[in-house]
Order: structure tokens, then C-alpha cells, then sequence
């Protein structure tokens, strides 16, 4: 009997620091300019395992809960690295496909001011189906972060699965999802006890401009639990009829890479643990805080709550719903 299942992507994430490359601004957003037909030297690289469903495991892990990740990975080296690496954070790796294929990576490139570019091979998880998931396992919750399926049938399986064995079901949408917007998802939905993604994704799925409007439609179409974060503007949580908006813990950021992952996890880590939406606010931007301040989706991780004196700003409102 597992605590969590995590089900989504496992990679291989390398930071590639480039002293060339310099921040540019743009009219509407900023870009990184990189010389062409030049030799550029890397001046450094630091190499990771990462992805949706491995970066949660790391969390739940490191609070001493019994977990497993279901993925699907090249049998080459760097699916080798990364069950080295899970192995290593005490992760269960048996529901893991290796196949003949390539092992899903990203190539992080860092600027000389320290932002970044992220280039994404998915590599051999877009075949990831139903068998090759061993539908004999047990657990408490199934988290299921983004899934590169064009199609949800998959999707519809392991929550027919997770339903029929009594697990709670996190989810965080990937793109196929989120293009299908609300409407067309909500036949999966109430199969879901918590929802979560970020303001852009939820003004692009559920369809309105206003984030309290796209929270309280999400919190209707699950069970419990909808999440909407806003990066370094905090998240807004809509649980049970309340809703809760807090602000960010302050730190200085190097990292943004797995920052999502960190926060839900802990979430989730912190409702698990018995606790109220409020303690579960607090630890996952706790969490998400340690995360950026550390290259790696893992490295931040602290496996522990805040201190008592470390407290965020949450307004609660108790809704007439």
C-alpha cells in the first residue's frame, strides 16, 4: 500500500550555463540572444533527474511517505540516471516502462544574467498507455501531473482505476487537456478531488478574464479542491465552499524549473497529513520557496514544515455557494 502514486513525465534535466548569452528585452516579454555561427563555451553543467511526476515524489518522499512513480523511459543513459537517482530519494521505480527509445530530457540554457530557456525532448513518454501501467497497485492518492497524450483515453483509465479503488486523484493538466477547456473535461473531472494550474492555463480553460470567476467554476466541476497559482503572486484555493487567497513567501530566485510541482506536492503532502487548507497554503509556497532558490527541481527540497514564525498572509471568505 502506497501513500502516492505519481503518474507523468520522468527526465533528465541539464542546466547548461552560457556566459554568451545575454537577456534582451522585447515589447511584450523578454528574450534570450544567442550569437549564431559562433563556438559558445559552457561554462557549466549541472545535471538532474526531473519532471512532473518524479519532482512530486521527491516531495512526498522527503516527508517520509511510501511512494511510487508511473512513467515510461528510454533504456539508455539517461533512463539509467534517472532511476539512479530515484532510487537514491528512497522512490519506488517498479511502475516505471523501460523501452526501446529515447528518455525524455530538457536542455536549460542560463544567461549570464541567470535567466532561462527551456528546450524539451519528450522523447519515448508520448507512448506511455495504458499497457504499460500495471493496474494492480494500491494507494491513498494518485497524482497525476501533465501528460503528453494527444488524447485523454488514457487519462480516462487510471481515474476509472483510481476511482474503483477508493484513491483520492490530484490533478495538474497538461496541454491536451487544457485545450479541450472545461466544458468537454468535466465528465473527467468528478473523478478528481484536487485540481491545480496556473492563472494563464485556467483564464485558457475555463474562459474567463478574472481568476476568482475561473476558480469557483473549477471548484464545481471536482470534488473537493481547486487551485490556481500565480506565481510570485501567490495562489487562490477554493475548498468546501471557501475561498482562500494568499501571498508568496519572499526569496531570491534562481530557478523557476519544478516551482509548481513543489508547491502542489506540498499541498497535497500537508492534506494528507490531516492539516487545514491554510497549513496546506503555507507549505506548499514553503516548499516552492526552498525549490527556486536551489538549480534542480529537487535540490530545495526540505522534507519539513515551516517554522512556527514563518507565516504567509491568507485572507479567508467563507462563500454563498
Amino acid at each position: 500500500m502506497f501513500d502516492f502514486v505519481t503518474l507523468g513525465s520522468a527526465t533528465k534535466d541539464m542546466f547548461l550555463f552560457l556566459n554568451k548569452v545575454t537577456l534582451k528585452p522585447g515589447v511584450n516579454r523578454h528574450f534570450l540572444e544567442i550569437p549564431v555561427d559562433k563556438k559558445i563555451d559552457v561554462s557549466k553543467v549541472l545535471a538532474f533527474s526531473g519532471g512532473s511526476a518524479t519532482n512530486s515524489a521527491a516531495t512526498f518522499s522527503s516527508f517520509g511517505k511510501k511512494c511510487a512513480v508511473i512513467s515510461k523511459i528510454g533504456n539508455d543513459e539517461y533512463g539509467n540516471f534517472i532511476l539512479s537517482d530515484l532510487n537514491k530519494l528512497k522512490i519506488n521505480t517498479d511502475f516505471i516502462k523501460v523501452a526501446d527509445g529515447e528518455t525524455p530530457f530538457s536542455d536549460i540554457i542560463v544567461s549570464s544574467e541567470g535567466s532561462m530557456v527551456l528546450l524539451i525532448h519528450r522523447g519515448i513518454e508520448s507512448t506511455l498507455s495504458t499497457e504499460d501501467v500495471n493496474l494492480n497497485f494500491k494507494s491513498k492518492w494518485l497524482f497525476i501531473g501533465p501528460l503528453p497524450q494527444k488524447n485523454t483515453e488514457f487519462l480516462y483509465d487510471i481515474l476509472q482505476f483510481a476511482d474503483k479503488s477508493g484513491m483520492k486523484v490530484v490533478l495538474n493538466p497538461g496541454s491536451t487537456e487544457l485545450n479541450l477547456k472545461l466544458k468537454k473535461m468535466e465528465p473527467l473531472l468528478k473523478y478528481v478531488d484536487i485540481i491545480s494550474m496556473n492563472d494563464d492555463e485556467a483564464r485558457k480553460f475555463v474562459g474567463y478574464s478574472n481568476d476568482v470567476n475561473n476558480l469557483s467554476k473549477l471548484s464545481k466541476s471536482v470534488r473537493e479542491t481547486a487551485i490556481i497559482t500565480k506565481g510570485d503572486k501567490g495562489a487562490l484555493v477554493q475548498s468546501n465552499g471557501t475561498l482562500y487567497i494568499a501571498n508568496t513567501f519572499k526569496t531570491k530566485q534562481v530557478n523557476f524549473v519544478g516551482a509548481g510541482d513543489a508547491f502542489l506536492s506540498g499541498f497535497v503532502n500537508a492534506i494528507d497529513d490531516s492539516k487545514g487548507i491554510e497549513d496546506a497554503i503555507t507549505l506548499g509556497s514553503f516548499n516552492a520557496s526552498n525549490v527556486i532558490q536551489k538549480f534542480g527541481a529537487k535540490s530545495g527540497i526540505k522534507g519539513k514544515y515551516p517554522p512556527e514564525n514563518m507565516k504567509l498572509r491568507i485572507v479567508k471568505n467563507k462563500l454563498n455557494i
